[in-house]
């Protein structure tokens, strides 16, 4: 059961010490961690229903495959447990469990002995106390709407209530042992200062990083953290024209830290490596204002508002050398930076050239000129050609034996 990490919208009790950023980027930790740990468990599914309904792409950004996501429905949480449990149990499952994502501790011997108990029908119902007198698990082998109804939630009183309902219906239950959850900043203040409270506490590696306690990542586990996709928090355009957006990026890192990223989008863009014959490419000499100095080329540029990439590199070839190419080969596609340009280059190879009319960017000042294959290969080995999107194309086509 999660609510989605959003600022402003979770765990909220939590401000101060933390801002409402911090405290959703926590919060993404607790639900992270979690889920990582049920995973582990044999034989059981991860499903996490969260709310609000409308924020399951995000939530989606932040689990591995294979995790089920479930809005949650109801006017409380009483009818949302009852829902989501009883939905569950009628799909053919042994046993249904929710669990907080709020006690990131909880050993997962508790989480195994519940499947167990139900599984092995030594109980109707698994409950596992809160230390403040709520509960952190609830789970059951078949429907029990009475146990959600008129709850006194967010008391004391939830825990007695709900033991006492289950057994005024006859119902067989079994208490975990009981496990503290992580509501306030004095229950910060314990986690960071006691993050194995017992032997068999589960230690939740991006929460225990992001807390900044010692030893949270083992050597080799902060691997486990490369696949977790990094979430965009806000987002501020700093600055755009029309070929290039700058923005400035609050990101949530997988340990639940947050940073600042400055983003240049420019959109994809295409290159033509053309060859005249199978011995000579055409290659084009022009001054470049950002490196302030002359560059060996194959024609490149930008992909416009509704062109293919294969249209794109065809004007691009027209437009810069004035050839059409019969034959459009793809080569290659990377990233041209991975750190600050959100740009994806897109090489392609051009065999049997036909002339083409077509206007010159008046912004361009061009020199065109056929180059045997073998002198651009040397010019790349040389460092003479030092345009990435033409070493890369050069270098695969060389490799291939396009020439």
């Amino acid at each position: 059961m999660a609510k989605a990490p959003a600022a402003g919208e979770v765990k909220t009790r939590l401000c101060p010490p933390l801002d409402p950023v911090q405290a959703a980027a926590l919060a993404r930790c607790f639900l992270q961690d979690r889920v990582e740990q049920i995973m582990a468990i044999a034989g059981a599914d991860p499903i996490v229903a969260f709310t609000p309904r409308e924020r399951g792409t995000e939530l989606r950004a932040l689990l591995p495959e294979g995790v089920r996501l479930v809005p949650q429905t109801g006017v409380d949480l009483g009818a949302r447990l009852d829902r989501l449990l009883t939905d569950l149990l009628a799909e053919g499952y042994a046993g249904a469990i929710a669990v907080d994502a709020d006690s990131p501790t909880l050993p997962t011997r508790f989480l195994a002995e519940a499947c167990a108990h139900l599984l092995d029908r030594a109980a109707d119902v698994v409950v596992g106390p809160s230390e403040d007198g709520g509960y952190y698990l609830i789970g059951l082998r078949r429907a029990a709407r009475a146990l959600f109804r008129d709850i006194p939630w967010s008391t004391p009183a939830v825990l007695a209530e709900t033991v006492s309902r289950a057994r005024g219906l006859g119902l067989r239950l079994v208490l975990l042992p009981t496990w503290f959850d992580v509501d306030t900043g004095e229950d910060v203040a314990r986690l960071r200062a006691t993050p194995g409270a017992t032997p068999d506490a589960f230690r939740p590696v991006r929460t225990l990083a992001f807390l900044g306690v010692g030893g949270a990542v083992e050597p080799g586990g902060r691997g486990r953290l490369v696949d977790v996709p990094w979430q965009t928090l806000a987002t501020r355009v700093v600055y755009r024209n029309p070929w290039i957006r700058v923005e400035e990026d609050q990101v949530a890192m997988p340990d639940g830290r947050t940073t600042l990223y400055g983003v240049v989008r420019c959109g994809p863009c295409v290159g033509v490596l053309p060859f005249l014959n199978p011995e000579t490419v055409v290659l084009i000499r022009q001054y470049r204002y950002v490196a302030r100095s002359v560059f060996w080329e194959m024609p490149t540029g930008g992909v416009r508002s509704g062109e293919t990439l294969e249209s794109a590199a065809q004007r691009e070839l027209g437009e810069e050398v004035g050839y059409r190419a019969r034959r459009l080969l793809p080569l290659v596609s990377y990233h041209t930076s991975k750190m600050v340009l959100d740009e994806t280059a897109h090489l392609f190879y051009g065999e049997d050239l036909v002339p083409v009319a077509a206007p010159l960017d008046d912004t361009e000042f061009i020199e065109v000129r056929p180059v045997p294959f073998a002198t651009a290969l040397r010019m790349v080995e040389t460092g003479e050609i030092a345009d990435s999107m033409t070493v890369i194309a050069v270098l695969h086509a060389a490799r291939r034996g396009v020439a």
